[in-house]
This record gives structure tokens, C-alpha cells and sequence, in this order.
């Protein structure tokens, strides 16, 4: 149960170990919504944030760690439907690490191709990709939360591109790139939402070409050991 709705948890997991992302509705509720996006705008608007939380990636504005900022976003950090969805992926302990919200006014987008960071497990080119029989290690994931809703390709959905994750490199240059014949898609969700996100499947941000501001809050999570080992806590 997610709040009330019944949900197939093994088609969750067999769709985000596959695929590399896939969507969980209603798991924040709509007074949830309303209150994360008025503090990410009182926030933002606010002069004393600037130095260490506001930041832009390209014209996408980005406030970061916002867990520091306010307690309600910290609470969001540790919403209980949340980690309970993270259980069987981050399977030796889940370790919140991370917490950004994105903002994409009219035509803004982080919208290059591209993974998170690095490439975790590169392949050599003679090697088209990994066995499809492996169940690729997750070190850390993002819980993305739609806070408004980007429920069509003009409100800026993240597009991704399904079974990437098992490509071993980046993004080709091509655009839309393809792997295996399989094409983008595109993340439609409302607000609520969630999506788990393997951050080395190949992704962007699709251009807001509405008239609506768009609001992504991001959440991430690493396994209790990995992110002890990178604090130098292990």
C-alpha cells in the first residue's frame, strides 16, 4: 500500500532494475505538494539563501541541500513511504545523502544527454553492453518528486532512455539517442508523484514549453556502506 492505493511492489522493482527508472503515484500528498513548493519559492526569493543554496545549471534554477534550509524539507528526507520503497534497492542501508529541488520557468531545461557524475562500471568498446542476466548494482539512486504536474511532453518531463544503465558508457552523441532500438521515453507524472532513478541511465530534462513553471524536488539515497566509505566513516 502507498498511502491508501494498492501497488504491485515486484512489478516496481522489476521495472526499475530493467528499465532503470520507473514511477510510484500519490506518494506525497497535495497539501505535501503545496507547502515544499511555497517554501522552495519563499526561499528562493529570499537574499541570505543565495550563497550556499541557489545555484543555476545553465538557466534551470537549482536549490540545494535544501535540508538545511528548512525543516520541512528535512522531514521530506525521511518520509517513511519513501524509505520503505528504497529497502529492497539499497539492501545493506539507506543513507540520505543529497536533497536539490529544480525549477524550469518557459523553455528552461537541463536538457543534454547525459549520466549523473561518472560512468560506476565502464565497458571497453569491443563489449556492446552488460549481461542482461545481471542485475546491475545500485550504489545510490534519486527519488525524484514531481511538485507540480508534468503530465505532458510540453511541461518539461524527464526523458530517459530505457535499459541504458547497461550500456557501461555514456550518452552517444547522437540525439535522441537509442540503445538496443530502444528509444526515449518520457517520464509523465503529477504532482505527488515519484519516480526511482538510476542516475546511470542515460537522461534529460525535456524543454517546459508550457506556460507553467515546473517543480522537481530530488532526493538522494546511497547504500549505508558506500556512503560511510565516500564520508571516510567506515
Amino acid at each position: 500500500m502507498i498511502d491508501g492505493k494498492e501497488v504491485n511492489r515486484e512489478a516496481i522493482y522489476e521495472t526499475f532494475f530493467r528499465n532503470g527508472c520507473v514511477c510510484v503515484p500519490g506518494v506525497f500528498s497535495a497539501g505535501e505538494v503545496t507547502e515544499l513548493r511555497e517554501r522552495t519559492d519563499r526561499h528562493a526569493a529570499d537574499p541570505a539563501t543565495a550563497a550556499k543554496h541557489l545555484s543555476y545549471v545553465g538557466d534551470t534554477f537549482v536549490l540545494r541541500r535544501c535540508h538545511e534550509l528548512d525543516p520541512v524539507f528535512a522531514a521530506a528526507t525521511e518520509k517513511e513511504t519513501v524509505l520503505g520503497l528504497l529497502a529492497p534497492i539499497l539492501t545493506t542501508g539507506i543513507r540520505f545523502n543529497a536533497m536539490n529541488i529544480l525549477r524550469n520557468g518557459p523553455g528552461q531545461a537541463i536538457s543534454t544527454w547525459h549520466v549523473d557524475d561518472l560512468v560506476e562500471f565502464p565497458l571497453p568498446p569491443e563489449i556492446p553492453r552488460f549481461d542482461p542476466r545481471i542485475r546491475m548494482p545500485v550504489l545510490w539512486l534519486t527519488v525524484q518528486v514531481a511538485l507540480s504536474d508534468i503530465d505532458t511532453l510540453d511541461h518539461g518531463p524527464t526523458e530517459f532512455v530505457p535499459g541504458s544503465h547497461y550500456s557501461g558508457r555514456r550518452p552517444p552523441p547522437e540525439d535522441p539517442p537509442t540503445f538496443e532500438g530502444r528509444e526515449p521515453e518520457a517520464m509523465l507524472c503529477r504532482a505527488g508523484d515519484v519516480y526511482l532513478f538510476n542516475h546511470q541511465t542515460w537522461h534529460r530534462g525535456r524543454p517546459n514549453r508550457s506556460d507553467r513553471t515546473r517543480y522537481l524536488m530530488q532526493l538522494q539515497y546511497a547504500q549505508r556502506w558506500a556512503d560511510a566509505r565516500f564520508k571516510g566513516l567506515a
